[in-house]
């Protein structure tokens, strides 16, 4: 099973960073490249296509990550809830032997 805590690097902070960083670097070019009207939409028509295809991979990329993580503290909280409900039932029993009187209330002698 994989340790996720550790992994605290701001991931998908990240990903939105590398996204934006690439719009406006391919974005850039574009815009100051001497060029007819029509021919720069086409450029920036096909860097808008470009730039939504990775944005989606990298969006799956995060879901996917995301999904593992929620499975292995799933895992890990179910294994939790599991060790505690087995150690109560520990207790539980260790606390019924160790009574001095087994029996119903009634059957202790009077204290008067």
């Amino acid at each position: 099973m994989q340790d996720y805590r550790d992994d605290s690097s701001g991931f998908g902070t990240f990903a939105i960073g590398l996204a934006l960083g690439a719009a406006v670097g391919a974005a850039l070019p574009v815009l100051y490249a001497p060029k007819p009207g029509a021919q720069m939409r086409q450029d920036l028509a096909e860097q808008t296509e470009w730039l939504r295809l990775r944005a989606a991979e990298q969006a799956e990329r995060v879901r996917q990550q995301a999904s593992q993580m929620y499975s292995g503290a799933s895992e890990t909280i179910n294994t939790m809830v599991d060790r505690g409900r087995d150690a109560l039932e520990v207790g539980k029993e260790a606390f019924r032997k160790s009574k001095p009187h087994n029996g119903p209330a009634s059957d202790m002698p009077s204290m008067t």
